[in-house]
């Protein structure tokens, strides 16, 4: 039985990761390759690291990790790192770090654009933070389209900080403050 729904978008829901239903998938996810090539994670992953990943970061305390589902059947994840709760330099500055996850039978069909624009909104909305930012590859075009698309600026660039496929690419950092933020109405 899955989690309780803590969010819900238009299309998606998003409820805490369960360690029981959930680590099968997302350890599918960490080891296929159209996933972590792009997160720039190069090492396979066994049950008992996901495991350990489950219980160091999904469920830590530095953060807000959600499974992103429809009609219960999971997609992806969505997180805030460094948020205000967390014991770190960030919480003065009120800011949080978005990143997000999708199993590729989900790439392209707006679940992932559904899904953080939830989790940008509950950032401003209910957990009061002032920033968000946001880290893409310059190869990711996916991504860097959907930070783009929830207002995000380019902020700055890492040249050629990424090995993806046999080059060097820049990884691109985003931000957006919460007065630039425009709530999606549709």
């Amino acid at each position: 039985m899955p989690g309780p729904v803590f969010l819900e978008g238009d299309e998606v829901t998003l409820r805490p990761v369960e360690e029981e239903e959930d680590v099968d998938v997302v350890q599918r996810w960490m080891n296929d390759e159209r996933v972590w090539r792009p997160a720039l994670d190069v090492d396979p992953t066994n049950r008992v690291q996901c495991a350990e990943f489950f219980e160091n970061v999904l469920s830590g305390e530095d953060g807000v990790h959600c499974l992103a589902c429809v009609d219960g059947d999971p997609l992806g994840i969505v997180s805030l790192t460094g948020s205000q709760y967390g014991p770190s330099e960030t919480s003065r500055a009120r800011s949080a770090e978005l990143a997000y996850w999708f199993g590729p039978e989900h790439h392209g069909q707006g679940y992932a654009s559904d899904a953080t624009a939830r989790m940008v909104r509950y950032a401003f909305e209910d957990r009061n933070l002032r920033r968000l930012s946001a880290r893409a590859g310059g190869f990711n075009e996916a991504s860097v389209a959907l930070l783009e698309s929830l207002g995000f600026e380019h902020e700055g660039t890492l040249r050629e900080a990424a090995w993806f496929r046999g080059d060097y690419h820049d990884m691109l950092w985003y931000g957006l403050l919460r007065g630039e933020w425009e709530p999606r109405t549709d």
